[in-house]
């Protein structure tokens, strides 16, 4: 899932990537439309097994059904699952810029405990009750919610996961919005939204009691301490400053702690994370499995080859034509279409001076091809792929409306895009672009992730398509994404990017570090006053109608601004061998993963 962070990552997801196949067809998607060492890689025997005949169980193919509930079925102690993540991980902290990176944030799942976590239906929210007893708003003025700890709830060392930290986590994170004001200046944050506005996190009850209260109502609070990313044991850095401890002990250093189901036995760096139960799992399932792989495998085609060659049990990459086919011919195996809060965009990189000038911007995406891009990527294998016409909301989710076409971008208007330029003093000489002062526009560079073929010919036509204005592009992969969207020298190592954000139900919430102003994930340094105050209203109503007014009005200055172009609702594809069982898609920003602590091998 690129895909960000603090409800939207970078996916595949930087973070954050198909005219229906045979057997696939236009209706082929789950429910879910209806709201990024070479010796413990398993092998063909520990993952394989005879399929299942119960019931009218789906033994290969297509699955379809309710998407909470769909591949139920009781499982087995034993065996090894192994499943593949298609990015490596350099920072460990899914809280920081760098480290909010949706493959990460899969592994973490099994690591960190959630308060609340994101339901595969992608709407709905559902409190962890092996974490929690309960979590209840108690007042509104001020504004405040007590979370009951389950008293039994500890870290892997046997410490308690308590009130410190639920603190420790606020105090890395209540930056104010001018970044002047908070308990850590320097921590590297992906985006804050809540946090900023609690004015105390107290524990009592031997800490398993929390109370927390805000300055400002934040009505998206159940977003906070987790959903997607969780606690962090606060006892193993309480001797560090804490832009220490968060950034190099969490973000640095391989986790040997959990608060999971499973805990990390072993990391080998751009090859497999090897897990293994967590003896001091307070959760009421035991894990089922004696093993789970995560398996980096960057180049996406791949995942079928050693899915077929049972090298590993199930991946999650982006659909394509070819990739569809190949996993079809599998026997055995199952899969998931799916469209969920993923979208795959352009961001232009306002820290270039050239890309300053919002007429240039806006010429750039009246120029690009919206429509071409889609018919020949996703398009291929799911014609029901469309445009997308909005950041905040999808076409399911009530609400959603079109705040781009009105601008005339995606359209591939070639002579239009000319005259947003002349108009605007510029000058078009054959394929050479000269500025007003007569500057030689410079050659832009615009990334995708290596490996992922739709995103290598997503640049591809952005290029032909801007060439015809007199834009020249050189395309270029990037085998971190983050660290590519986080340069360290800050102007950030690309002028336009094409990658996924993958979101969580609060969809005020999640989006304010990605445009708000020195926002966490606003890679690209955009900045309007406007949508600064839009964004922060949306986020403190627990008004829904109030929330999606403030984003929609958000969503047209954007489009105005030209910062950055939506393509299209990016689908997402689990595959996974039949003898697997209670794994699921959850097209949100959490993925498979939600449940890990359920997989297992069906008994």
């Amino acid at each position: 899932m690129l895909g960000r962070r603090r409800g939207l990552q970078v996916a595949a997801t930087l973070a954050v990537i198909a005219t229906a196949i045979a057997g696939c067809g236009g209706n082929g998607k789950s429910n879910n439309t209806n709201t990024p060492t070479a010796n413990n890689t398993a092998t063909s025997g520990t993952n394989t097994g005879s399929p299942s005949t119960g019931g009218n169980e789906v033994t290969s193919g297509l699955v379809t059904g309710d998407p909470n509930t769909v591949n139920t079925a009781p499982v087995k102690q034993g065996g090894t699952l192994t499943y593949v993540i298609e990015k490596n991980i350099t920072d460990w902290n899914v809280n920081t810029s760098e480290g909010n990176v949706f493959e990460t944030a899969e592994v973490m799942n099994a690591l960190e405990p959630q308060v609340y976590i994101a339901q595969p239906d992608t709407s709905t929210v559902k409190l962890n009750t092996d974490l929690m007893v309960s979590a209840d708003q108690t007042s509104t003025d001020p504004q405040t919610i007590v979370y009951k700890i389950q008293p039994n709830a500890v870290w892997n060392d046997g410490e308690p996961i308590d009130a410190d930290d639920f603190i420790y986590l606020w105090k890395a994170q209540n930056l104010s919005p001018d970044g002047t004001t908070g308990d850590c200046l320097k921590c590297d944050i992906a985006g804050n939204a809540g946090y900023n506005q609690i004015k105390s996190v107290t524990g009592s009850d031997n800490g398993k009691t929390v109370t927390v209260v805000f300055n400002t109502p934040f009505g998206d609070w159940k977003s906070l301490f987790g959903v997607g990313y969780g606690l962090l044991p606060s006892h193993l850095v309480k001797d560090k400053a804490i832009d220490d401890g968060w950034n190099n002990f969490f973000g640095k250093t391989v986790p040997a702690w959990s608060g999971g189901p499973y805990m990390i036995q072993n990391w080998q760096d751009n090859t497999a994370a090897t897990l293994v139960p967590n003896p001091k799992w307070y959760g009421k399932t035991k894990p089922p499995l004696d093993k789970l792989i995560f398996r980096v495998i960057t180049d996406a085609t791949q995942e079928p080859v050693a899915l077929q060659n049972g090298e590993v049990s199930a991946i999650y990459p982006q659909p394509e034509v070819d990739l569809l086919k190949t996993i079809e011919a599998i026997p055995n195996v199952k899969y998931q279409l799916d469209l969920g809060l993923n979208f795959e965009h352009f961001d232009l990189n306002l820290n270039n001076p050239f890309l300053q000038d919002v007429n240039v911007r806006k010429a750039i995406f009246t120029a690009v091809n919206v429509q071409q891009i889609i018919d020949k990527t996703v398009g291929q294998f799911d014609p029901d792929v469309k445009q997308l016409n909005n950041r905040f909301l999808m076409p399911q989710q009530d609400g959603y409306q079109d705040d781009v076409s009105e601008f005339g971008y995606g359209k591939g208007d070639y002579a239009s895009a000319k005259k947003i330029l002349t108009d605007a003093g510029y000058k078009i000489d054959g394929n050479k672009l000269t500025t007003p002062d007569g500057k030689a526009f410079p050659t832009l560079k615009c990334r995708w992730s290596v490996g992922n073929a739709v995103r290598e010919s997503e640049c591809a036509l952005f290029k032909a398509d801007v060439a015809n204005i007199g834009i020249n592009v050189d395309s270029e992969s990037t085998d971190s994404l983050g660290g590519t969207l986080t340069h360290a020298d800050a102007q950030h190592d690309y002028d336009i990017v094409v990658f996924a954000w993958v979101g969580n139900p609060f969809f005020a919430s999640s989006s304010v570090s990605l445009y708000s102003t020195g926002g966490g994930n606003n890679f690209g340094n955009y900045s309007n006053k406007q949508v600064d105050s839009l964004l922060a209203d949306a986020a403190a109503s627990s008004d829904r109608d109030k929330q999606v007014q403030d984003v929609n009005s958000a969503d047209k200055l954007l489009s105005q601004d030209a910062y950055t172009l939506p393509l299209y609702q990016k689908p997402t594809f689990l595959a996974y061998i039949n003898t697997i069982g209670n794994m699921r898609d959850n097209a949100t920003g959490v993925g498979p993963p939600y449940n890990v602590g359920e997989w297992g091998f069906k008994s």
